[in-house]
């Protein structure tokens, strides 16, 4: 179904320049990721795999991320799997739920990463000038995802969620109301809920 966005104010010659040049690296981007025989959602769940927390890791977890069904998300996934880049774990405890594994070849192929050259493009911005846009892109960012209702990813650090660090080393998710090992915590999370009203993925 389409969205109809009827905007509150009317846009100006700038606003359509900064809309324009947002949506041609967007373009640019997308087009630079039909590359090594994956397409961009092939490449975005390769990431989304590397990436996210155990708990995150599913199929489910997947379809959340890409905005898409969970039909669509296997078929996605059953073309990396064929590929050998990423496969399924049982879980320790209960052998109906499946987890998410990127492979040995699925981690070369990211050293492969198409979108590194836009990394390499960032990397090169003066510091004060990455800085303001960084801000003021996690802002556009909220701002999206309030108005399409998409779900946020973010890290435990920064998470509502968030308890702190255990006695034992470990970080506390009061949602789950379980310990996460800190490099566990420190990955993307299909539960997050910013704390601070940033946007989490983006921020």
């Amino acid at each position: 179904m389409a969205i109809n966005f009827k905007p509150t104010v009317e846009p100006t010659e700038k606003h359509e320049d900064l809309t324009r040049l947002l949506d041609r690296v967007g373009r640019m981007a997308r087009g630079l990721q039909y590359s090594h025989g994956l397409n961009p959602a092939q490449w975005d769940s390769l990431r989304f795999v590397a990436r996210a927390n155990q708990l995150s890791r599913t199929p489910g977890g997947l379809a959340v991320f890409l905005g898409t069904t969970k039909g669509t998300a296997s078929q996605t996934l059953k073309a990396l799997e064929k590929k050998g880049y990423v496969r399924r774990v049982a879980h320790k405890t209960d052998k109906r739920v499946r987890h998410l594994a990127i492979t040995e070849e699925g981690a070369a192929l990211l050293n492969e990463d198409p979108l590194n050259c836009l990394d390499i493009a960032v990397r090169g911005l003066d510091a004060n000038l990455s800085q303001s846009l960084t801000s003021a892109l996690t802002q556009l960012c909220g701002e999206m995802q309030n108005r399409c209702g998409s779900t946020d990813f973010g890290v435990c650090t920064r998470c509502g969620h968030f308890e702190g660090e255990t006695s034992g080393g470990n970080m506390r998710c009061g949602l789950k109301n379980m310990d996460l090992a800190c490099a566990d915590a420190g990955k993307l999370c299909v539960s997050f809920k910013p704390a601070d009203g940033i946007c989490g993925s983006c921020g």
